[in-house]
């Protein structure tokens, strides 16, 4: 199975009609409750399409697309965070996801070479996914408790010298 990374297009944008709304995957990706409409996914992803602080990517396996990567800078943190979601579930469980994210990570270092590091963060109960990063490089750094949603780890990968 050849896995590739491509520049989102707004083609894809039905692609995210289901995947967040798929419950399996927004109670493992996010705290948003219930569906979201097709024109509210068409106004974020067009946004991120405007933004240059943010860098998507579908995530294909022989040409199908299956997931989505998202590198974006924090404006006020100064920091890059990077985010993945694999849509298509029966694509899970393969190692697709560390092997997209070696080729984001690989990706954002050349693009950015002065940054040493990107982090994420991932709800704590998402043991699949820390699993994943943790394979990939990244380190877990803190538990960030939260009053009205789940606690997360943050981590992050730091660029090999």
């Amino acid at each position: 199975m050849i896995i590739s990374l491509i520049k989102l297009k707004t083609s894809h944008f039905p692609l995210f009609y289901k995947w967040w709304n798929d419950d399996e995957i927004r109670k493992l990706t996010s705290e948003k409750d219930g569906p979201i409409e097709p024109k509210e996914v068409d106004k974020i992803l067009k946004r991120h399409l405007e933004d240059s602080d943010k860098f998507d990517f579908i995530i294909t396996a022989d040409k199908k697309p299956i997931g989505h990567i998202l590198i974006q800078k924090k404006p006020r943190k100064k920091h890059f965070e990077i985010y993945i979601a694999i849509g298509e579930k029966k694509f899970w469980g393969q190692g697709i996801g560390a092997i997209s994210m070696n080729k984001a990570i690989k990706w954002f270092f050349k693009k950015f070479p002065g940054e040493n590091l990107i982090q994420l963060e991932v709800l704590t109960n998402n043991e699949h996914a820390i699993q994943c990063y943790k394979k990939v490089g990244f380190t877990t750094i803190k538990t960030v408790h939260r009053k009205k949603y789940s606690d997360t780890y943050l981590m992050i990968f730091k660029k090999k010298k």
